[in-house]
């Protein structure tokens, strides 16, 4: 009997561990992966996208990148974390858009001056979570009085 309960004990324990093993191996394999910039197909990028950061005693560029981050904000983030600056920033729900608030320590309000952003030269009119960059497009974020005063 004894060598009975040690068997049936034993047999528990071996199914135990296979069904640990098989949900264990099914939650790896169909678990997300997180996407990367090289295994997003190529329509899935945007290509040759400057960005120039222009700031009253410093300048940042970050030229010819092919990325999957499509907006101005999703760009900015991308060069931050690159280079290693700092990007304060804020939501706007009447804009559904980040505010930039401060890049690399230069922040909003210094002598009156403000971060704003030109997609191809051009002053944006939306938040730049907002705009969606396409291919050979340049960003400049540029640290200057507001056009309009």
């Amino acid at each position: 009997m004894k060598k009975w309960v040690n068997s049936m004990i034993y047999i528990a324990i071996v199914l135990l561990l296979a069904t640990a093993i098989i949900v264990v191996s099914h939650t790896q394999i169909n678990s997300p992966i997180k996407s990367t910039h090289n295994d997003l197909k190529d329509d899935q990028k945007i290509h040759h996208v400057n960005l120039e950061i222009i700031a009253p005693t410093w300048n940042i560029s970050y030229m010819d990148v092919t990325t999957s981050n499509i907006t101005v904000a999703g760009l900015l983030l991308e060069c931050a974390k690159i280079y290693n600056i700092s990007i304060e920033k804020s939501y706007w729900t009447g804009y559904n858009s980040f505010f930039i608030e401060s890049i690399n320590g230069t922040r909003n309000g210094e002598d009156g001056r403000y971060w704003q952003y030109y997609v191809n030269g051009k002053y944006a009119d939306v938040g730049c979570s907002s705009y969606t960059l396409h291919d050979y497009d340049t960003v400049e974020w540029r640290f200057e009085r507001s056009p309009w005063g």
